[in-house]
């Protein structure tokens, strides 16, 4: 490895490690409260049951 290549690596190692220390991973509800709730709505609408005579489109 060239002593150039071997820079840039290094630099962009500080520079991963600076962001990494200054930026905070979110933690807010849009994860823990967001999913579930659409998960509970999602089990509210009845299944797509396939009838006698019916067609895609749910006429007889």
């Amino acid at each position: 490895m060239t002593s150039s290549a071997k820079e840039q690596r290094d630099r962009l190692s500080r520079v991963g490690e600076a962001l990494q220390s200054s930026v905070a991973v979110p933690t807010d509800t849009f994860i823990t409260d967001d999913i579930p709730l659409l998960l509970t709505k999602l089990s509210r609408i009845p299944a797509k049951r396939k009838g006698k005579g019916k067609t895609d489109e749910g006429e007889g």
